[in-house]
């Protein structure tokens, strides 16, 4: 068992490194289904390879009692990677994760239009304040430009995340973190590699080692240490901490790549 120290250290790192994954996808000469393709498929192949090895005799969990679910995530998952990486290779790292980031307001919606959830003043609040911050985010919505290619590709993303969160809130008690997200991302990698398959032959070699990053280190590592953190951390604490991803990500791809984002992006992030 960690530290309370050690847990949020690890929780940190686990956002920054989300909040990194995006200049993956940005400075490879892939196309975005194969990138989501790849990352799925090599997170899938490290967080079981970690599972195999913290797991005890016995305690395997009950993944056919889930199947659908589990399978229905992959596919919202795929959809998801794919679009977010599409996003950030036709806009800015910025543009696509502040529109990703857009998530919890659908997460809000789609809890009322299919949960029937009860929206209080202080969601209907935040669903405005979002709406306020995609309109300054974004310096042109038609979609025949990049920046509306880049936000439209963003909020899908953002749509898939929220039903995806919805679903792993329907699997969390009875299934572990860890294991609903290998599963899911197995699904993922399975489903895009028929359509990636034919471009991943012409992969650099410098490219692969990115992709190879991306999977172990901005993935599957990034996950294994978000989970490991939540024994210690405030469920509070977690969602504050997981909202710093965006800011990671703007500052990394300011100081790395010099996309420097307008004040009216900065205004509409914050």
């Amino acid at each position: 068992m960690i530290s309370r120290t050690q847990a949020l250290v690890c929780l940190h790192l686990a956002v920054l490194l989300f909040g990194a994954s995006g200049l993956i996808g940005k400075i490879v000469a892939v196309p975005a289904l194969s990138v989501a393709c790849v990352r799925s498929l090599i997170a899938s192949l490290v967080l079981f390879g970690f599972l195999s090895l913290r797991s005890r005799p016995g305690k395997a969990p009950g993944f056919r009692d889930h199947a659908g679910l589990l399978l229905l995530g992959g596919v919202l998952l795929a959809i998801h990677w794919w679009t977010f990486f599409e996003a950030i290779q036709r806009g800015t790292v910025a543009l696509g994760l502040l529109t990703f980031a857009s998530y919890p307001l659908f997460v809000a919606l789609l809890g009322w239009l299919l949960l029937r959830e009860r929206l209080r003043a202080a969601d209907l609040i935040g669903c405005l304040a979002v709406v306020a911050g995609l309109v300054l985010i974004v310096p042109d919505w038609q979609f025949g430009s990049r920046a509306g290619q880049s936000a439209g590709f963003g909020l899908l993303s953002g749509i898939t995340f929220a039903l995806l969160t919805l679903i792993n809130r329907r699997l969390a008690p009875s299934l572990p973190a860890l294991n609903i997200v290998a599963v899911q991302t197995g699904v993922a990698g399975v489903l895009l590699l028929p359509v990636a398959a034919g471009r991943l032959p012409a992969i650099g070699g410098r490219d692969w080692l990115s992709l190879l990053v991306l999977g172990v280190l901005f993935t599957g590592v990034a996950h294994a240490c978000f989970t490991a953190s939540l024994a210690q951390v405030r469920v509070a604490t977690v969602g504050i901490t997981a909202a710093l991803e965006p800011v990671y990500g703007i500052l990394l791809a300011w100081v790395l790549l010099g996309e420097q984002p307008s004040a009216a992006m900065l205004a509409g992030g914050a």
